[in-house]
């Protein structure tokens, strides 16, 4: 506390006066777009980021998401966000299995209709436009390839057809358009949030840490050896058995594998061609694709890296 000059008069003497302390200038908090990337069972850890944001009120202006990423970040906005944890925490293997209705006659190996009606117990008539924050989620027309943004109408069938992953989910038809899975085209939906003049975009990537950087290597495959038969003068080629792989993956493995592989190196390309202003990585590696039941996992390591970001956050905030 500073000293003023004397300027009161106490019993003869100058007494002096404190000066008050400058009144503190707030700095104006800003709010951030949210870009939530795709990742199937890891974007349960969005739950965990959007708790997080919402805890030190860091305001959100925009959501938009891709795949699971639309699937919570639509539940938020419709403020549903309570009831998809309790639900995501309450999964198990075999509530999984009660909950995808299996089918072999269709486009997909699970028609969906079964959780259809789980979120439309909670959102039944929800429209995009009636959200209090602007909302897009991203899908993949199966004809076209074409990306295409939902902005308006159904929330549920837009989450859904964000969500469809080709092989698994039957494909949504909407306006004549058949929809699958927004990852296939823009797995980290930053370019989205630039598109509406959003100034202060956070990526939300669940897929960083699973392969690491891409590289190029060099490789072999085994020689063939030249046998002659006794009956026949021409050689005949033969290639030696291939050793026996110490990882073994079933059909719906090596899809999985395959999809990872693809929504990374996807991620990659979009991202540097048109990087957020800031970059949350949760670790997940450890959490497959179809871990949905390890919920409480994902959900506490988005929760982490959130909050051990807190300090750039803040300052991507308060930036004018």
């Amino acid at each position: 506390m500073q000293l003023a000059n004397f300027s009161r008069r106490k019993n003869g003497e100058d007494t002096p006066v404190p000066e008050a302390d400058p009144p503190k200038t707030e700095r104006k908090q800003h709010g951030i777009a949210l870009a939530l990337g795709g990742g199937a069972a890891r974007g349960w850890a969005h739950i965990g980021v959007l708790h997080a944001l919402d805890e030190v009120g860091i305001k959100i202006d925009m959501i938009a998401g891709t795949s699971i990423g639309a699937l919570v970040g639509g539940c938020y906005l419709a403020g549903k966000l309570d009831e998809l944890e309790k639900f995501a925490r309450s999964l198990s293997r075999r509530r999984m299995l009660g909950l995808l209705d299996i089918q072999f006659a269709g486009s997909g190996l699970f028609g969906g209709m079964r959780l259809n009606r789980e979120m439309e117990s909670h959102m039944r008539d929800i429209q995009i436009e009636d959200l209090p924050k602007p909302f897009v989620a991203v899908a993949t027309e199966i004809a076209t390839g074409h990306e295409i943004w939902l902005t308006h109408g159904d929330l549920i069938v837009a989450m859904r057809a964000s969500y469809s992953l080709p092989g698994i989910f039957e494909p949504v038809e909407c306006n004549g358009k058949v929809l699958v899975d927004g990852a296939l085209v823009n797995p980290v939906p930053v370019s989205v949030c630039r598109a509406h003049e959003q100034p202060r975009v956070v990526a939300v990537n669940l897929n960083y840490d699973i392969f690491g950087r891409s590289g190029v290597v060099k490789h072999g495959v085994p020689r063939a050896e030249m046998n002659v038969r006794a009956t026949d003068d021409t050689p005949r080629t033969s290639h030696k058995k291939l050793p026996a792989q110490t990882v073994r993956l079933g059909i719906s493995g090596v899809m999985v594998e395959s999809y990872n592989i693809i929504q990374d190196r996807i991620s990659r390309a979009r991202l540097a061609g048109d990087p957020p202003d800031y970059a949350l990585h949760p670790r997940l590696s450890e959490i497959g694709m179809a871990d949905f039941h390890r919920a409480s996992e994902a959900i506490d390591q988005g929760y982490e890296a959130t909050i051990s970001r807190l300090h750039d956050l803040r300052r991507l905030a308060e930036m004018a």
